[in-house]
């Protein structure tokens, strides 16, 4: 339409010296045809220009008018640009032959000047378009490799950056399996072993007792005896957290030597597991002299793997830390879920600077985290939580832990 209107506005103003004393129709017929192929000129570059050099032809050898040849300048310039390879080849040979052709034949028939100076305008109408065109393209050919280039560059070092991750990924999965996993089977099998041994040990002792009556009573306070020895307790505890690690640092290995994210199929610790965590705990507390509290809501709400992951493991390294510094006391766990947060607690009493050491069975009954206040804080800020843990300003001689976690926290 632009075109088209640019054509009547030089019909006005120019008449006949711009598109030659023609009438109405056969000056706007040519204009019509040219604007309507040139709306193909992108899409069908190469049927648009070929109707526009027909079109052009037919025009110069009846009336000449100025008009269409712009027109046709144009469809030149997006045949150069769009068109394909060969079409840009023929174009560019074209007009520089077309060209030199005219103004050989002008300066033939005619004066040098008038020639020459018409071989220029040609030039102009014909040649500039045409390269301008084949600029522009090469232009955007190279800018387009380059992004290709560019684009190949960052998808070979994804490659490289993945091909290290899952390298690193499956060295800590050999160390873990050959150094971690192989302690704590060792564990597991000789608390199983002395286990095993106190049971048959029993066993022979009841079998003996059997034979006389006056050493049925021994055998019978012996066995009981040995029910309620913290010893056999403690390695019964220290059995049964030995052989739940085991468990969790093989899925560990496992998860490590994949090349697929954690899931939410992943047998992962979850919230609803945090009353088993404490019962666990509960008869070392009770050697502690410990008295364990929970005020756990009656069902979770539902969130994120990470967020489940990353409580469960901030409480199981508090409850570690109560067994291993607390003073004898009470012990509270607290859990509330609000509708964007989860805040979890744990209160002991604080163990005193100038207190006796007290002498407990076994120091860690729980598979903590390993790494203190440090890995606890980590895995809060990680998830965007708060972390908190130090003496309690509100109640003097009290630790309290406090982790506020985001509930929104995507997987």
């Amino acid at each position: 339409m632009g075109f088209f209107a640019a054509c009547l506005i030089l019909y006005v103003l120019g008449g006949s010296r711009v598109m030659g004393d023609i009438p109405v129709w056969q000056a706007v017929l040519p204009v019509v045809v040219l604007c309507t192929a040139s709306a193909f000129r992108s899409t069908l570059p190469t049927a648009a220009v070929s109707v526009g050099t027909v079109t052009v032809l037919v025009e110069m050898t009846s009336s000449g008018g100025l008009g269409p040849v712009l027109v046709y300048t144009d469809l030149l310039y997006a045949a150069a640009l769009y068109g394909a390879p060969w079409l840009c080849r023929v174009l560019q040979f074209g007009t520089v032959a077309v060209t030199i052709a005219t103004t050989i034949t002008l300066i033939a028939i005619s004066d040098r000047s008038e020639g020459v100076t018409t071989g220029v305008i040609v030039a102009m109408l014909l040649i500039s378009p045409v390269w301008t065109g084949i600029l522009i393209r090469n232009h955007k050919e190279r800018a387009d490799s380059e992004r290709e280039r560019a684009a190949q560059i960052n998808r070979l070092a994804e490659l490289d950056r993945k091909t290290i991750l899952q390298t690193e990924r499956t060295r800590m999965a050999r160390e873990l399996h050959d150094l971690v996993a192989n302690h704590l089977s060792a564990i597991a099998i000789h608390s199983s072993a002395v286990l095993s041994l106190t049971e048959a040990r029993r066993d022979r002792n009841g079998e003996a007792g059997c034979a006389g009556s006056g050493e049925s009573a021994g055998s019978g306070e012996s066995a009981g005896s040995g029910e309620d020895d913290p010893v056999l307790r403690a390695l019964a505890v220290i059995r049964e957290n030995s052989v739940q690690g085991l468990a969790e640092m093989r899925r560990m290995v496992v998860l490590l030597r994949s090349d697929r994210g954690v899931d939410d199929d992943w047998d992962r610790p979850q919230l609803n597991a945090l009353g088993a965590l404490v019962e666990q705990a509960r008869p070392a507390a009770d050697a502690a002299a410990l008295t364990l509290h929970t005020e756990f809501p009656e069902t979770f709400p539902e969130v994120s793997s990470v967020i489940e992951v990353t409580a469960y493991r901030i409480v199981q390294e508090a409850l570690t830390n109560v067994l291993k510094h607390a003073s004898s006391g009470r012990v509270r766990i607290r859990c509330e879920a609000g509708t964007e947060r989860l805040t979890i607690s744990v209160d002991s009493p604080l163990a005193l600077p100038d207190a006796r050491t007290r002498q407990r069975p076994v120091a860690a009954l729980t598979t903590g985290a390993g790494a203190g206040l440090t890995g606890m804080s980590e895995r809060a800020a990680l998830v965007g939580g708060i972390f908190d843990a130090g003496p309690d300003r509100t109640a003097p001689g009290r630790w309290r832990v406090r982790a506020v976690l985001p509930l929104t926290q995507n997987t």
